[in-house]
């Protein structure tokens, strides 16, 4: 491991982050068994493509969000031959523990300090973290579910009650669509409507609000990094509702109005599972205006700033992941990347083909492991 000093980083102290400490997998993806004991700063992973460097990287994504990165439906990260995939973290600072499991047949579990939790999903905001993957560029070329997810995933690592409200939220639009489909067959009191539309209108009132000040909260910190990156360029940020009703007296009597028709779409019109989150630069929305350089930039920042805003709200910074990023930037936001990740990041995990990506400031405090075939070790 290399020597450190710590005369230059800013992330110190109070607002130092929790980190993993140790980590242990077992049969995940292409990595039959692995432990290791992480640097607690910076991790520079490297290797040939399709060795298993993001897949150490989703391991501590997985453990973060209980999600995987590369969430293909239907096929779960348990390596060919095994019946169970683990993942398994000590968390520096403390003695907390963290596990997800992965079994054939069923979903995910997971555990703290060996119990069971009652959901996988009450694990998240346990280890916060903030991954930048060639994945998130569907935050900008994608579609608006892509963008409600990200806006989904980051507010719940910090509120349980947004978690909770989005899940019953999203219930209670299916229980209302397959109301719709039947009501185009046959008849369907209203009183049938009426028990979901009171939930969808109580919940999504909560998630719209709670969008909303996270964008707003957000684009500060946005807009302060593009500015470094994007050359003097603006980035803002916006909400886009489909419809312009906010309270849940609103919303509730919305949805009644629309029934009659929404039976005729076969869904429901009303609500913020329609919603979308816009991102533009110098007011021409990136999604159609953009360069490839100014989308790459522009996620780079919305993401970048959530590590900012997470660490202003808990007053711990997330644990940054950059999954072979590096590569696809320019000299000169290459340059500028690493010098906020250097600035901002308390622990950092990079992955790329050379080492050398990550700049020399980076590798003079970093731990550099190199990923052959599912192995790891030190370079």
């Amino acid at each position: 491991m290399n020597s450190k000093s710590n005369s230059l980083l800013e992330t110190s102290g109070e607002n130092a982050g929790l980190g993993v400490r140790t980590l242990r997998i077992r049969d995940f993806r292409n990595i039959a068994s692995l432990d290791l004991e992480l640097d607690p700063k910076f991790n520079v992973i490297h290797g040939r493509n399709a060795q298993g460097k993001t897949n150490l990287l989703e391991s501590v994504f997985t453990l973060g969000t209980t999600r995987l990165l590369r969430d293909s439906k239907g096929s779960l990260p348990i390596r060919h031959g095994a019946n169970e995939a683990t993942i398994e973290a000590g968390i520096k600072g403390g003695r907390t523990e963290l596990k997800v499991e992965f079994y054939s047949g069923t979903r995910r579990r997971a555990a703290i300090n060996g119990l069971g939790l009652p959901r996988a999903s009450d694990l998240i905001g346990r280890l916060p973290v903030v991954c930048i993957s060639v994945e998130d560029l569907s935050l900008v070329r994608g579609e608006r579910a892509d963008r409600r997810l990200f806006l989904d995933l980051e507010i719940s690592t910090f509120s349980p009650r947004y978690l909770q409200s989005l899940a019953t939220y999203k219930r209670a639009v299916e229980q209302r669509n397959a109301l719709l489909r039947m009501a185009k067959e046959g008849y369907v009191p209203p009183e049938s409507f009426e028990v979901w539309e009171i939930q969808i209108a109580e919940h999504g009132a909560h998630l719209r609000e709670a969008r909303l000040d996270f964008v707003r909260e957000l684009s500060p910190h946005a807009m302060q990094v593009h500015e470094t990156l994007g050359q003097g360029e603006q980035l803002t940020l916006e909400i886009l509702p489909s419809d312009d009703l906010m309270t849940s007296a609103e919303m509730l009597e919305g949805l009644e109005i629309s029934r009659n028709a929404d039976i005729g779409r076969g869904g429901t019109s009303v609500g913020p599972h329609r919603d979308d989150l816009l991102i533009a630069i110098n007011g021409d929305e990136v999604r159609h205006f953009g360069s490839q350089g100014q989308q790459r930039t522009a996620v780079i920042s919305v993401k970048m700033a959530t590590l900012n805003r997470s660490a202003e709200h808990f007053g711990r910074v997330p644990v940054l992941l950059l999954d072979d990023i590096l590569s696809d930037l320019d000299e000169r936001r290459r340059a500028l990347l690493i010098e906020l990740v250097h600035r901002h990041a308390d622990q950092a995990i990079l992955t790329c083909t050379e080492a050398s990506a990550a700049g020399e400031r980076i590798l003079s405090l970093a731990t550099v492991w190199t990923v052959e075939g599912g192995s790891v070790s030190l370079a």
